[in-house]
């Protein structure tokens, strides 16, 4: 877990955090927890590169070194809470179903791409995370699906259509 987390050093959580479930994927672990992202997309703060800090699950919020900043470029993906943007924010985007292949897990998912990059799904140079709607994520433990998934593209093994 250490490449994945680290001890506070950056980021504080705020004083009276608003807790929002997430869920992260990396290879051979699994962790639930809680975010503080003040009203703002996982999304967003993924592709910029944002730290994420991040109370494991059965920690207390209120001891500073219970917290924890996510490493993004180390998870396979992530369950953000759920978010729905402002009407204002929302872009039209082509849909386009697919299957991934990340680690130990096959995703499928509706991906949301922008106009012009629709044969482009890797998209990776000017997105490493790519969101996923009305999605499964399938193992060796069976089918759990998911409103929304953020599939970090660099670990992307395969992709294709579904």
């Amino acid at each position: 877990m250490d490449r994945i987390f680290r001890r506070p050093g950056g980021p504080r959580p705020p004083e009276r955090p608003t807790l929002e479930p997430i869920r992260i994927y990396a290879r051979g672990i699994e962790v639930a927890g809680w975010v503080t992202p003040a009203g703002e997309r996982v999304t967003d703060l993924l592709q910029r590169g944002t730290e994420l800090t991040f109370l494991p699950d059965g920690a207390k919020p209120d001891d500073p070194d219970s917290w924890m900043s996510l490493i993004a470029e180390s998870v396979l993906f992530v369950v953000p809470p759920p978010h729905v943007s402002a009407p204002e924010k929302r872009l039209h985007r082509q849909t386009q179903r697919v299957r991934l292949q990340v680690g130990d897990y096959t995703l499928y998912g509706t991906a949301h791409l922008r106009p012009g990059f629709e044969q482009d799904l890797m998209l990776r140079a000017t997105q490493p995370f790519l969101p996923l709607t009305d999605a499964t994520v399938v193992s060796e433990r069976g089918e759990v699906r998911h409103d929304v998934l953020i599939v970090n593209l660099s670990e992307v093994e395969e992709l294709a259509e579904a």
